[in-house]
């Protein structure tokens, strides 16, 4: 272990030394266990990183009914009474980020982790003020551009204001961090502009296992529709409902399946069940069984979200399950069109009704990019390809911070 002073602290780091195993802790800000993009993909990450062998550990507010995993856990306390909904209330997360950072920081120290992968800006954040206490440098793992995301989630009269928020958040936190990994090409010239080195950015785009959808694969399948994922805001699920109205107008045998792990109760407060059709049904799924077999069943899934920084990972849960998908180009990220998918470019209800009229009018047509789609998942969203991306980051990462206690001497 070295220890060196920065801003007059002495911190500790702990280097690699030959034959150890990575030692890596994963921080999130968000509920685990829930069948969201973000904790998915922070969970097979964690996954493939032991695969890699890599010593993984996840850091963040863990149900205690949770099942054992192949990584080490550690609860960030108090409990999260929402934890199997995938939601942090706000009143409770200030509580919440602060007892992160407490016991991401004696983690750190206990276990001797040398790198932090840190998701999204809470994370982030939290790894940061770890980072000053400890020395272990840090991953930033961006999931979206705040200042794009975070007006979704405002009512409308803060939007503005959310949005030169997440603004200011852009300049300000990724430069930070030692090494920053984005899930797409966009976002990484974005994050460039914003003062992120063009050296420290690295673009892996996220991976899925398939797995569970395989037995899930129907040959035939209902003339439906599919949107699986939250209620928030930024799913834009008004445009669906006002597209499928018209929908059912053309096609009244088709249905619309909502599936999602939020309870009915939850739904209601966000849509109006009097703007839903008459042939739109919402399934609760508890797990991600229940989200393969549905999407088994389906013939086409949809990705209305306006939010362009994003990368959806339902658009890769219907790829794996072999259903094509239909996007806006906001959110067309992964979908080919032509080839896996449509891309609707105009935000109305009227391209994104004749999309949809369109594909469940093809069968033939869905089942070929479906099976398109699956195998890019297979070629380029594998875990046992990208794994060993993210390692290599983590180790970048590392080796930069070993030249900080000379940075530091030279400084003083």
């Amino acid at each position: 272990m070295q220890t060196f002073r920065s801003n007059g602290r002495v911190v500790k780091r702990y280097p690699i030394r030959s034959g150890d195993r990575l030692r890596a802790g994963l921080v999130a800000a968000c509920a685990f266990p829930a069948p969201r993009g973000s904790q998915v993909l922070v969970d097979e990450m964690a996954e493939a990183l032991v695969r890699e062998g890599v010593d993984a550990h996840l850091i963040a507010p863990l149900d205690p009914r949770a099942r054992e995993r192949p990584y080490r856990t550690h609860a960030v306390e108090p409990a999260v009474p929402r934890a199997r909904a995938g939601g942090v209330t706000g009143l409770l997360r200030p509580l919440v980020d602060a007892t992160l950072t407490a016991r991401l920081a004696q983690t750190v120290e206990r276990e001797g982790l040398q790198v932090l992968h840190a998701h999204n800006y809470e994370g982030l954040v939290t790894s940061l003020a770890v980072r000053a206490l400890r020395g272990v440098p840090v991953v930033y793992h961006s999931h979206n551009v705040f200042a794009d995301e975070l007006p979704t989630y405002a009512p409308r009269a803060l939007r503005a204001a959310a949005r030169s928020f997440g603004a200011w958040c852009d300049r300000t936190f990724p430069r930070m961090a030692d090494r920053v990994v984005t899930l797409s090409d966009d976002v990484a010239e974005h994050l460039q502009s914003r003062g992120v080195e063009p050296h420290r950015i690295c673009v892996i785009p996220p991976g899925l296992d398939p797995t569970p959808f395989e037995e899930h694969r129907a040959t035939l399948r209902k003339r439906r529709a599919i949107f699986t994922g939250n209620l928030d805001g930024y799913q834009n699920l008004e445009l669906l409902l006002a597209a499928w109205r018209l929908v059912e107008k053309n096609d009244p045998s088709s249905e619309l399946v909502l599936v999602t792990h939020v309870q009915r109760g939850g739904a209601s407060r966000r849509l109006r069940r009097s703007n839903w059709g008459e042939r739109v049904r919402v399934q609760i799924a508890t797990s991600l069984d229940q989200v393969a077999r549905e999407l088994g069943s389906a013939m086409v899934g949809v990705s209305p979200r306006s939010s362009w920084s994003g990368f959806p990972i339902k658009t890769l849960n219907y790829m794996a399950s072999g259903t094509p998908t239909i996007a806006l180009v906001a959110s067309s990220k992964g979908v080919r069109p032509g080839e896996t998918g449509w891309v609707v470019e105009q935000e109305t209800p009227e391209a994104l009704a004749a999309a949809l009229v369109g594909a469940l009018a093809s069968p033939r047509e869905c089942a070929r990019r479906g099976r398109a789609g699956l195998q890019v998942v297979r070629e380029h969203h594998c875990w046992n390809d990208l794994a060993p991306l993210i390692a290599d980051v983590a180790r970048a990462a590392i080796a930069d911070g070993e030249q900080a206690p000379a940075r530091a001497r030279r400084v003083a």
